[in-house]
């Protein structure tokens, strides 16, 4: 967003958000609340402290190396403790640190909602700002209770003395954010915005946001009816699928994306990521590694699975393809005959390539094409290329010209696309029609997803005849098609197939792939999973550390500093009081 007084902004919303944790805020009564909020240039300079919550470690930190389609770098970060159910009650990161963080949002959004109609400007010039600044409030209670379930709902600046509350019950949360949103779209303007408003949301955003929420808390008709209506009603569509992650493809750049709804703006200097460097950098370690469950999930090009994979965990009767070479022999036999969207999705052998020095022979020599994946262990210098715990790269987000630079990313991050949409009308419509769907409701929304890159449609009779399922596949063609960009872990909260996900061992290629391509086994020590691929991290099925558990790991603690100073908050189940 970008408004020329921004500074001044940040200078007055740096008053009355010194503090790092809600329950310690007040109600501001600065005299900057009392002079403030005049006019409407006010009220549009106020907007952007609340659109600072659209921020990287939200969108994709937080919402994504949690879950399994990428692990983060570190295996000791809270980011991959969580995957790996090694998670503490204790542990300030993520949770404090995403707790005080959504709060800390809420607390801007609730302190322009308590003071935006002191200004005198018209009553409905005026609602359109603070829809957005509702809509964004409920972007950040949604997050919280994916990960939290019952959470404290404050609606308004509150007094210290009114902070210490219990958590409020999800679906009265839930129920709050669905009339906020309503509220909000009624509001908004139709059209899409363009020029120096780009990045503000409009109606769609809200109602895009709208049908996110019903669809993660199952209600199936609100989410079906609302991502219909935006199909047929809204100005967005679909654009050029690998486009959409590139500052090429930026909405400022090419009018043709239609397809972000609600995204992050790139704002120099103020609204930045650094995706560039995490997903690929020629002098670190990789921070956002892409899974082999990620790369086995992909289909072939004839709509049959290359495998069977966990979406077919020890199913038999599934047909795979024969356009797939298994077991693979060579690194590039997992790219051969994929679905298009993996090589827009993860680079592939024969791409131009950012990561300086990859896993060929030459061992401090850049290249500029990719060849084969880097591991520290197999080179003899561990900071001149690109060095992948799993032996895959991500393409999305990432940018040949800024990896490796300080100055970070220069593209917009998607929030919600026209896509998402499209997906969210599929789910909830097979949920609310008993587990079905028609020929004619896949082609009008999974089957467009699939045109515009020229993939295999799906077919239900070819399903049915090939053994697969309607409802595996739909939830594939989700992971597929939104892979990396931070809806994974709600989704698999969602389905419930945590068991199944999560808390397995952290992969690489075939131990057979990688003494043919790369001459030894980058992990000899911890041997290979019941797949055959090298095993970086064990599970407790190898005798390792990770594992899920059920009873407890649905659901985050609830942060121990926040506990212990409201001890009304309570705790999930599982976790220590």
């Amino acid at each position: 967003m970008k408004y020329s007084k921004y500074f001044l902004i940040i200078a007055f919303f740096g008053i009355v958000t010194s503090c790092s944790d809600f329950l310690d805020r007040t109600n501001p009564n600065e005299p900057d609340n009392v002079t403030f909020w005049v006019n409407e240039d006010q009220l549009k300079n106020a907007l952007p402290p609340c659109y600072e919550a659209l921020q990287k470690d939200y969108l994709v930190n937080w919402s994504e190396s949690t879950a399994e389609t990428v692990m983060w770098g570190n295996i000791t970060s809270g980011l991959s403790k969580v995957s790996g159910g090694k998670h503490s009650y204790t542990d300030g990161f993520p949770f404090t640190t995403y707790w005080t963080g959504a709060y800390s949002y809420i607390y801007r959004c609730n302190n322009f909602l308590d003071n935006y109609n002191k200004a005198q400007v018209a009553q409905n010039k005026k609602d359109v700002y603070a829809a957005e600044v509702k809509t964004i409030r409920a972007l950040m209670y949604f997050y919280l209770t994916v990960f939290w379930g019952d959470v404290p709902w404050v609606g308004e600046v509150i007094q210290p003395e009114d902070a210490y509350i219990e958590r409020t019950p999800r679906e009265k949360v839930i129920d709050q954010l669905v009339e906020d949103l309503k509220w909000a779209a009624e509001r908004m303007p139709e059209e899409r915005y363009t020029g120096d408003k780009l990045g503000r949301l409009d109606r769609w955003g809200a109602l895009a946001i709208l049908a996110r929420i019903a669809l993660q808390n199952e209600r199936w008709e609100l989410a079906a009816k609302t991502s219909e209506y935006i199909i047929e009603n809204s100005p967005y569509g679909l654009y050029e699928y690998e486009k959409l992650f590139h500052h090429e493809g930026d909405v400022e750049n090419d009018p043709k994306n239609i397809e972000a709804i609600v995204y992050s703006l790139f704002v120099p200097e103020i609204r930045t990521q650094s995706l560039p460097n995490e997903t690929c950098s020629p002098t670190d370690y990789i921070r956002l590694n892409p899974t082999k469950s990620l790369v086995d999930a992909y289909l072939c090009t004839d709509g049959k699975p290359a495998k069977t994979g966990l979406e077919y965990y020890k199913k038999t009767g599934v047909q795979t393809s024969s356009l797939y070479k298994s077991p693979e022999e060579h690194y590039v036999d997992y790219f051969q005959n994929r679905d298009p969207r993996m090589k827009m999705t993860l680079y592939a052998p024969g791409d131009k390539w950012p990561g300086g020095d990859d896993g060929d022979p030459d061992t401090d020599k850049a290249n500029e094409i990719f060849n084969l994946p880097r591991f520290a262990s197999l080179q003899d210098n561990n900071r001149v290329g690109a060095n992948s715990r799993t032996g895959f790269y991500l393409k999305k987000y990432n940018d040949i010209d800024l990896a490796g630079s300080s100055v970070g990313g220069h593209g917009n991050l998607n929030v919600i696309r026209f896509a998402e949409i499209l997906l969210i009308y599929a789910e909830a419509t097979f949920e609310l029609q008993g587990k079905k769907l028609t020929q004619t409701q896949i082609d009008y929304s999974i089957n467009r997803l699939r045109d515009r890159v020229n993939m295999h449609r799906m077919n239900l009779d070819e399903l049915g005849a090939w053994g697969m399922d309607l409802e595996t596949e739909l939830r594939r063609e989700r992971r597929i098609e939104l892979a990396g960009e931070g809806t994974r872990y709600a989704d698999v909260m969602r389905w419930r197939e945590g068991e199944l996900r999560f808390g397995r061992a952290i992969t690489g290629p075939s131990l057979k792939v990688c003494m043919n391509d790369l001459g030894a086994n980058p992990y000899p020590d911890t041997g290979v999973d019941e797949f055959g691929d090298v095993i970086y991290e064990k599970s407790t099925a190898e005798g390792g550390a990770r594992y899920f558990d059920a009873t407890k790991h649905y659901l985050w603690p609830v942060p121990n500093p926040e506990r212990q100073k409201n001890p009304l908050l309570g705790q999930n189940p599982g976790w220590e009081k």
